[in-house]
């Protein structure tokens, strides 16, 4: 009986070693599992913040880049401001530009030249030689997404000081910035400048002349001159990052600069100037890289041609958007990614009463354009223009370099 006993107590002492075995089996699996999911969330929450740093890494690489885009003239002949007109007499500009809305509202800066004076109803409406157009264009450039405008043109004393005021109060009603023209001396004396991406701009605009009007100030409109560029560049270097500059310059229905422009355009690399905009030949000309006396390097575009007009030959309704960004790294800013974007003016009506339809005036980009809407032009056949996508593109070739249309 004792030894029946005793085999009792050895088997529930080895029963209990192989429960507490097994206990501790599952124990050291659910260890290794706790471990495991452990390891997994970590990595999970690890590759999520890895996920996040290069978000930011990526936002912080887009803080140091501005993106620009810029038009060219717009023109607004008698027919334009007459398309534009509404029912009740105001007028609305937009769906002319609307092709360009995503662009200029998604670029940091959208530049423009505002050719004709915004003189208002009140001053009297006309169209060549002597313009003077409406002011909603303010406005209604504004809501497009243009943010940068040039108003030095040759046109902008056709309603002498009283156009100069109202053009300058209708942008004052904007959050445009805008140079070229002044109500005083301290408006004349005060550089423009705003800041996009903890980046400070200036901006300076000069016209060649004034169609020989004579301005009533002295201060009304800011002319090319050696000495006053010098002077404005250096205090614009003084108190900005980037100093861009918008030109008024040329011969009229030309593609090639001339003497004048070349001599400004180098003025003005020999000063430190970033970047030069080009209007008023109302055709298209070259942009280059010109390098300053310093060995600076400025990009000049010297025509962007037009933007929107009533003009009456197919060279005048070709036209460019340049697209550009301003890249920071560390203590310098360069100019990168510099694109020629060709555009076109369409506009379709009776070729007997050229001067006194209505048009349908719209700024096309060449990638919106085709040869289905070219065949509506009403240019097409008018006077020998031919109005063609295989046309545009050769003449945009043969003045652009290859370099920036790609």
């Amino acid at each position: 009986m004792a030894q029946k006993k005793r085999r009792k107590m050895r088997k529930r002492t080895r029963n209990r070693i192989i429960f507490g075995l097994i206990c501790l089996l599952i124990l050291v699996i659910l260890i290794n599992l706790l471990l495991f999911i452990g390891r997994g969330i970590k990595a999970l929450f690890n590759s999520e913040d890895k996920d996040k740093t290069v978000e930011v890494v990526k936002e912080e690489k887009k803080e140091n880049v501005v993106s620009l885009i810029g038009v060219g003239d717009n023109l607004i002949h008698d027919t334009v401001y007459a398309d534009a007109q509404l029912s009740d007499g105001s007028f609305d500009f937009k769906k002319m530009y609307e092709n360009f809305k995503e662009d200029a509202q998604n670029a940091d800066i959208a530049f423009i030249n505002q050719e004709t004076i915004l003189g208002g109803v009140e001053l009297g409406l006309s169209g060549y030689p002597t313009f003077n157009s409406p002011t909603e264009i303010a406005a209604d450039l504004e809501e497009t997404g243009f943010n940068l405008v040039n108003l030095a043109t040759n046109h902008c004393l056709d309603r002498s000081d009283a156009g100069i005021e109202n053009e300058i109060n209708a942008f004052k009603n904007t959050d445009i910035v805008a140079d070229g023209i002044y109500n005083s001396q301290e408006e004349f004396d005060t550089i423009p400048t705003f800041t996009r991406k903890g980046i400070t701009f200036s901006f300076l605009a000069y016209t060649y002349g004034t169609n020989g009007i004579e301005a009533p100030y002295s201060y009304n409109v800011s002319y090319f001159d050696d000495a006053l560029i010098q002077d404005e560049v250096k205090r614009a270097k003084e108190i900005s990052d980037v100093v861009i500059v918008s030109a008024h310059w040329g011969d009229e229905n030309t593609f090639a600069p001339n003497d004048y422009q070349k001599h400004f355009a180098q003025l003005f690399a020999d000063c430190g100037v970033d970047l030069v905009i080009g209007t008023h030949p109302h055709t298209i000309q070259p942009v280059e890289w010109i390098q300053g006396e310093n060995g600076n390097s400025m990009l000049c575009v010297y025509s962007l041609g037009n933007f929107i007009g009533g003009m009456l030959t197919t060279d005048n309704a070709i036209g460019g958007m340049i697209s550009l960004d301003f890249v920071k790294e560390k203590d310098s800013i360069s100019i990168q990614n510099v694109k020629w974007i060709p555009t076109f003016i369409h506009f379709e009506g009776n070729q007997n009463n050229i001067l006194e339809e209505r048009y349908n005036y719209k700024a096309y980009r060449m990638d919106q354009y085709s040869d289905s809407l070219a065949s509506k032009h009403v240019l097409n056949g008018y006077e020998g223009n031919v109005v063609s996508m295989d046309y545009i593109e050769s003449v945009t070739k043969d003045v652009i370099d290859e370099e920036f249309l790609k």
